[in-house]
């Protein structure tokens, strides 16, 4: 599998275009989040770059058992650094759901922690374990 990105993400000196909102099951019933500025074109190169930048929370390219998800927003916004608008719960089948409010379906994407253990496979294969 190739990218199509020219450098990736995570070798590129720019500013960062979207947020990453990690979702980690904390036990008890508690969901907590960490956010971090990302770079990249789409919310896939904003993923990738979350991934494979060295220091990152779930980087490089590990995967966390305890992950709920990925929320990736397009756009840097205080609000959502200080307090993403995203809500966490368990459905009658004990699976998580996540709604995200505040924010159209082009502006936010969620990826499940099988679609970024998915990727994670695929840059590892083409980047190996660091990028």
């Amino acid at each position: 599998m190739t990218f199509s990105w020219k450098t990736p993400p995570w070798k590129r000196h720019e500013e960062c275009t979207y947020l990453a909102v990690i979702l980690m099951y904390q036990g008890g019933g508690h969901a907590g989040s960490i956010t971090e500025g990302v770079r990249g074109d789409d919310a896939i190169e904003a993923l990738a770059d979350l991934l494979m930048t060295p220091g990152s929370p779930l980087g490089p390219g590990s995967m966390h058992p305890a992950l709920i998800g990925v929320v990736v927003r397009r756009g840097i916004d205080s609000t959502w650094l200080a307090e993403p608008p995203i809500q966490v719960a368990r459905d009658e089948r004990g699976r998580w759901q996540v709604a995200v409010g505040n924010a159209t379906d082009e502006d936010v994407t969620v990826f499940s922690p099988t679609e970024v253990s998915g990727l994670v496979s695929r840059l590892r294969s083409q980047y190996g374990r660091t990028g």
